[in-house]
This record gives C-alpha cells, sequence and structure tokens, in this order.
C-alpha cells in the first residue's frame, strides 16, 4: 500500500463517507459522493418533452419550437428553446439540494461532468456566441456564497470554451421564490427585476441562458426577454434539471 492509499484508508476510518442520496458507505467505493446504485438511476430526461418549455409530454405527442405543446401553447416565452439534462427528481434533487441549500460547493463539479458530456450538448453549444447564467440577487449571493447558475456556466466554459458573461445580465430585485405563487403573482414578483449593463456586447448572438431547475419558467423568460431587448438573435435555456411544467 503506498503512502496516498494509506492516507485514503485512514480518512475513511476516521471520516466514512456515505451516499448523499441512499446513505450506503461507500469506503469501499471508488466513488465520492454517490454510490454507484444511485448513479444509474440518475433520472436523465428522455427525448419525449416539449423543446420549447420543457414539459413531458406523450410518446405520440408533438412539440416545434415557436408553437410548443399543450402546456405551453399560445403562451409567450421569451426564450427559443429549452434543454433540460435531468427530472428534478430523485438523486438528482437531493444534489441540486446540498449544492445550493446545504452550500455544498464542491458538488459543483460531480454537477458540471453530468451536463458537459450529456450529448444533447454537442448539438446544442456550438452554435451558441456566449454563455450567460441566470443571476442571483446580490444580497442572496453573498449569503449563499455562489451562484450556482454561474459555476455551471463556467464548467460549460471549460470544456466547450465559450465566453460567459457573469456580469452583464443582473437581478437588481430581490424576489421572493416562484414556487408557490399564483401566475398572475410570478409575474408580479419578477416584472423588472433583470437589467443589462451594457446591451451590445449581446447584439447579434447566439446565447446560451444556463440555469439549474426550470420550475415555472417565468424567470427564464423574464431574463430572456432582457437578453432580446438587448439585441440578442436568439436565446436558448439549458438547466440541469426540469421541474414538472407549471403554467
Amino acid at each position: 500500500m503506498d503512502i496516498s492509499e494509506y492516507l485514503h484508508a485512514l480518512l475513511d476510518l476516521f471520516y466514512p463517507r456515505s451516499c448523499l442520496h441512499c446513505k450506503r458507505n461507500l469506503n469501499d467505493s471508488h466513488e465520492l459522493y454517490i454510490c454507484d446504485d444511485c448513479k444509474r438511476q440518475m433520472p436523465y430526461v428522455d427525448t419525449f418533452h416539449c423543446i420549447r418549455c420543457g414539459a413531458a409530454m406523450g410518446l405520440y405527442s408533438t412539440s416545434v419550437a415557436k408553437e410548443g405543446c399543450a402546456a405551453c401553447k399560445g403562451r409567450r416565452l421569451h426564450f427559443d428553446a429549452m434543454t433540460a439534462v435531468a427530472h428534478y427528481d430523485g438523486v438528482m434533487k437531493t444534489l441540486i439540494h446540498k449544492f445550493k441549500y446545504a452550500r455544498q460547493k464542491f458538488l459543483f463539479r460531480m454537477l458540471n461532468d453530468i451536463i458537459v458530456t450529456h450529448n444533447k450538448l454537442k448539438d446544442v453549444v456550438p452554435d451558441m456566441d456566449v454563455v450567460v447564467p441566470v443571476p442571483l440577487y446580490w444580497l442572496k449571493k453573498m449569503y449563499r456564497g455562489f451562484n450556482q447558475s454561474e459555476l455551471l456556466s463556467l464548467g460549460i466554459h471549460r470544456y466547450f470554451s465559450k465566453p460567459v458573461s457573469a456580469n452583464n445580465l443582473c437581478r437588481i430585485k430581490n424576489t421572493e421564490s416562484q414556487t408557490h405563487l399564483s401566475k398572475s403573482q410570478r409575474q408580479a414578483n419578477i416584472h423588472n427585476a433583470f437589467f443589462v449593463k451594457y446591451p451590445g456586447s449581446f447584439h447579434g448572438k447566439n446565447v446560451l441562458l444556463v440555469d439549474d431547475v426550470l420550475t415555472t419558467g417565468v424567470t427564464a423568460s423574464e431574463c430572456s426577454k432582457k437578453l432580446k431587448e438587448s439585441g440578442a438573435r436568439y436565446v436558448h435555456l439549458l438547466v440541469l434539471a426540469n421541474a414538472e411544467y407549471s403554467s
């Protein structure tokens, strides 16, 4: 046993590792955060979802980018298309909760790997000119210590060599969570919450807008509206996880 293996065994003895989702002991595993079984159960999004809003669809349902599906048809969404890597459920939900709310920042490396190795991104990212994270209000970012969407954007930058604009799109209103609000309350809550400092930098650009979780779609749509008003040609929303779309 070399020195690194000895130190690893010593750490496992005094600080035993367990799966963040199922709590199974990981001392005999090469995995650091989740066990092999939970890794295999990652709830990746299959092909049967709306390419406009991300809502789950039946096997024989249809969706086009401009018109959407039954869930979003007739509703104005300012992003042109969206891609979700996984569903906000099971092990993915656990990882995101640990990452955001328990401030386990180290998990961004694993979550970045999940994003950048997903097959869908190979078709999306090459056509994008700039990556833009959905911003946090400065007070919330200071309290949490990081913006999760910004960390995910930096992972995409490192893997695909796409520039990141992290401070141009700003959140200037400390909004409450959209999850438990009605449709009208969501719109009022997020109205005028975002501002673009230098609009010219987005003019004529294809923008990859990045967020961790899509819940109602209102926040991402409002961000996209500001990007379009600044001259962005096309906005593609990328989310790590998609909760069930709600109109």
